[in-house]
C-alpha cells in the first residue's frame, strides 16, 4: 500500500490539490490498490503485482480538470509574438519620456523590443516540437496573481507619489500649485510610470487566451 502511495504522491507532485483533485488522488489510489489485490489472487508475485498496477496509469494529466493537450511550438510562437506586440506599445508609450529625465525608460522600451523580436524570430524557426498537456487554470492563476500584484505596486507607488508630491502642501493647509506645463509634466511623469507597467499583467494574461487557442482539439475541430 505504501509503495502504491508514493508512486500516486509522485504523480500528483506538481499539482495544486483542490478538493477535486484529492478526491481523483484517493480514487486513483483505490483503483491501483484494487487492481494489485486481483493480480496477487491470481497467483502474481507481490513485487510484481505492484508493478504491473503502477503501469495502468503513468500520467495523470488527461484527467485533471483544466489540462489541455496544447501544440508547444504553436503556443509557445503565439506567446513570443505577444510579448514583442506588447514590448512595442510599451516603447510607444514610453516615447513622451524622452523629454524628460527619465529617458532612460524609453530606450530600455527599445532594447525589450530588440530582445522580443530576436526571441520571436527564434521561436518561428523552431522544428515542431509535437502536444503535450499544459495547465489552463494554472495560467489563469498566474495571470490573475499578475494582475493583483500590479494593483498592489500601482497603489502604493502611486500614493507614494502623492505624498511626496503633495504631502507638504496637505500637512501645512497650503493650496496645491503647479507653476507651468514643465512642474505639471514633472508631476505627470511620477503617476505615468507606473501605469506604464499594466504591460506586465496584460501580458499574462494574453499567455492564457493563447493557450485556449493553442489546444490540439481545437486544431482538429477546424
Amino acid at each position: 500500500m505504501t509503495e502504491l502511495k508514493e508512486y500516486v504522491d509522485g504523480l500528483f507532485r506538481h499539482q495544486y490539490l483542490t478538493p477535486e483533485l484529492k478526491d481523483l488522488k484517493e480514487e486513483i489510489l483505490s483503483n491501483m490498490t484494487a487492481k494489485r489485490d486481483d493480480l496477487l489472487e491470481q497467483g502474481i508475485d507481490a513485487e510484481l503485482a505492484a508493478e504491473m498496477a503502477k503501469k495502468s496509469l503513468t500520467s495523470i494529466d488527461s484527467l485533471v480538470d483544466g489540462n489541455q493537450l496544447t501544440d508547444l511550438g504553436k503556443y509557445r510562437f503565439e506567446c513570443a509574438q505577444t510579448l514583442l506586440l506588447h514590448c512595442i506599445l510599451f516603447w510607444i508609450f514610453s516615447l513622451p519620456l524622452l523629454l524628460t529625465a527619465c529617458a532612460l525608460i524609453s530606450y530600455l522600451g527599445l532594447l525589450l523590443t530588440v530582445i522580443s523580436g530576436g526571441i520571436c524570430l527564434w521561436q518561428g524557426r523552431r522544428p515542431a516540437e509535437g502536444a503535450a498537456f499544459l495547465s489552463v487554470s494554472a495560467s489563469r492563476r498566474r495571470g490573475k496573481m499578475a494582475w493583483l500584484i500590479w494593483i498592489v505596486f500601482f497603489a502604493v507607488f502611486t500614493g507614494m507619489m502623492a505624498a511626496l508630491t503633495f504631502g507638504s502642501h496637505i500637512w501645512f493647509g497650503r493650496p496645491i500649485r503647479i507653476d507651468g506645463p514643465y512642474q505639471m509634466m514633472n508631476v505627470g511623469v511620477r503617476f505615468y510610470l507606473p501605469l506604464l507597467t499594466i504591460v506586465i499583467p496584460v501580458t499574462f494574461s494574453s499567455f492564457t487566451r493563447n493557450l485556449r487557442k493553442c489546444s490540439v482539439q481545437e486544431g482538429r475541430d477546424e
